[in-house]
């Protein structure tokens, strides 16, 4: 695990304080954000995924597993070895294809087949996958009950789901603007509502989370105003 050295950093992800951050800007991700607690990377990644309508639901589970690694339960043993690292979660495509693997006897191209069909949202592909899959989990000796629960997953899945090597692109980016943000946050600022100056919404909202910040946002002047927004010895 790579844990979130920055102190100003770690603490404005903790409190939800990241507009203006890639990926980690909406109202209902800083919610996630204040649950969960980001401590690590692996945090990071995980959220950028829950945070999806195929994954949402499993955000307090997460919280949950994370504050308290001794509540974390396992439907099936064999899936420990394969959700632990999420607290018991399926987040990531992959794991949706190392269960279909292991529990389900798909073939690598086959589980592969499974990922294209969740990733892609072809339901009708999903159908015809389902039998071999509750075939293969029931000659596993899974019980019925965990192989419905498990497709579900799957099926929810496809909803809108991300594989892990997308989100941890997705987070790094995500973890380099907010430490800027933390770190930078009046040169951050600045840059940000320069990127949205052809919007007629954004400037006024980023202008306003600048006073709340306490950073000045000046009106335009001849002698020092630039093409974009730059900061002053006054403000921004």
């Amino acid at each position: 695990a790579i844990p979130l050295d920055d102190a100003k950093t770690y603490e404005m992800l903790a409190a939800g304080d990241s507009v203006g951050v890639f990926q980690l800007e909406s109202e209902g991700m800083r919610e996630a954000m204040k649950r969960v607690v980001p401590t690590e990377f692996d945090d990071i990644i995980a959220l950028v995924s829950l945070y999806r309508p195929g994954a949402m639901a499993e955000i307090p589970r997460y919280a949950s597993g994370k504050a308290d690694p001794s509540t974390v339960t396992y439907e099936d043993e064999r899936l420990k070895e394969i959700t632990e690292a999420t607290y018991g979660c399926l987040v990531y495509q992959e794991q949706l294809m190392e269960i279909s693997k292991k529990l389900a006897g798909f073939t690598p191209a086959e589980s592969d087949d499974l990922r294209k069909a969740i990733g892609k949202k072809k339901r009708d592909l999903m159908a015809k996958m389902e039998k071999k899959f509750m075939e293969g989990t029931a000659a596993s000796g899974t019980e019925q009950h965990v192989s419905n629960s498990l497709w579900a997953s799957m099926t929810a899945a496809a909803d809108y789901s991300f594989n892990k090597s997308h989100a941890a692109c997705y987070a790094l980016i995500a973890y380099r603007t907010a430490y800027l943000k933390a770190n930078y946050t009046a040169e951050y600022m600045a840059a940000v509502i320069s990127t949205v100056m052809g919007t007629k919404d954004k400037v006024p909202f980023f202008i306003s989370h600048c006073a709340g910040m306490g950073i000045k946002v000046l009106p335009p002047d001849i002698n020092q105003s630039d093409h974009g927004f730059v900061v002053t010895d006054e403000g921004i």
